[in-house]
């Protein structure tokens, strides 16, 4: 088959490239050639479309006599993008693949473990992630009853070149706060239960769908099977960055909601829910999956790959600035 990524070396998708090439697959990437030291390198074998997404006469014209078995979708985040996609694929390809999120789950604890079949948020800012990525969802659902055929695939928390720290991001900052003996900032009492994945189990999920007929108008999440309390992070992180002495400090979920680097409100209120799933729909047409990497495992790769390199390991000003504000507050 011949598959074409939308992005392709990202936290997520450069493992759904790896197995899709260890799958004899024919890979091609469409990107804007830009260089991006803090990810993997492309993989030498993949053929390159470079090209500005959102610049619709420019694709037309890249795209022109072009035909993919499959296409996947990770850059698509709202409403527009997914009207300007279905515009542009409609008749280029026998799948499409949207990338969309977990978090359009509905928060309850009636819901859990929640399913592709739980409730969907019903208010939102529009400006965030989560508003566009269900705006997104609802224009892809309308696209597959006029014929386009579209599956979704909701990632959870999923995890490669990033660390997830219980109060950080997506860069180095936390962890470097860590390492330099500042305690590991909690929130809450830290006994909410999460679910991480690592990207090589959630590629072989997702590789597993291309091609699947039954699979097209379906909508699944990838998620591990394992569930652990932000508490056990912080000590796993500890243990994988070898710090014999360290303290954790829980800090209170009015105060965590009021650190102003996270402006998505909604993403970062999640984090104060259990957030476990039931894969059962993705086993049913990928031969039974399950993860299989365990997170004290998964981290210990991903720190080894950021300390080969100082650039990779990227630090934000401003997010350490408030989590400098919180340590002198309650250390």
């Amino acid at each position: 088959m011949k598959i074409l990524f939308i992005g392709g070396n990202g936290n997520i998708s450069w493992y759904c490239v790896e197995t899709a090439l260890q799958y004899g697959y024919e890979v091609w990437e469409l990107n804007r050639n830009m260089t991006v030291s803090t990810r993997r390198e492309i993989q030498p074998q993949v053929h390159r479309l470079v090209g500005d997404l959102r610049n619709s006469d420019q694709m037309a014209e890249i795209l022109r006599n072009r035909h993919f078995d499959v296409v996947c979708d990770f850059i698509c985040y709202n409403e527009v993008q997914a009207r300007s996609a279905v515009e542009l694929f409609r008749g280029k390809t026998e799948q499409y693949i949207f990338i969309s999120t977990e978090s359009v789950y509905k928060r309850s604890t009636q819901a859990l473990p929640f399913k592709e079949t739980t409730e969907k948020i019903d208010f939102l800012e529009e400006d965030s992630y989560i508003y566009g990525k269900i705006k997104a969802e609802k224009v892809f659902a309308k696209a597959y009853k006029e014929g386009f055929p579209v599956t979704v695939v909701r990632p959870a928390y999923t995890y490669d070149v990033i660390v997830p720290a219980p109060i950080g991001h997506n860069c180095y900052t936390a962890i470097r706060k860590y390492e330099e003996g500042y305690p590991v900032l909690v929130p809450g009492d830290g006994s909410n239960l999460w679910t991480f994945t690592h990207s090589k189990d959630f590629a072989e999920a997702f590789v597993q769908l291309f091609g699947k007929h039954q699979a097209i108008g379906e909508d699944y999440h990838i998620t591990s099977d394992e569930w652990l309390t932000w508490n056990d992070v912080a000590e796993i992180l500890c243990d994988a960055l070898n710090l014999k002495s360290h303290k954790i400090i829980h800090v209170p979920y009015n105060e965590v909601m009021e650190i102003k680097f996270f402006n998505d409100k909604e993403l970062l209120r999640q984090r104060m829910w259990h957030d476990i799933y039931d894969n059962n729909k993705i086993r049913q047409v990928t031969n039974q999956w399950r993860a299989k990497i365990k997170f004290q495992d998964g981290v210990v790769d991903t720190l080894n790959w950021l300390k080969e390199k100082d650039i990779r390991r990227r630090n934000n000003p401003q997010l350490e600035a408030e989590l400098d504000s919180l340590y002198l507050k309650y250390r």
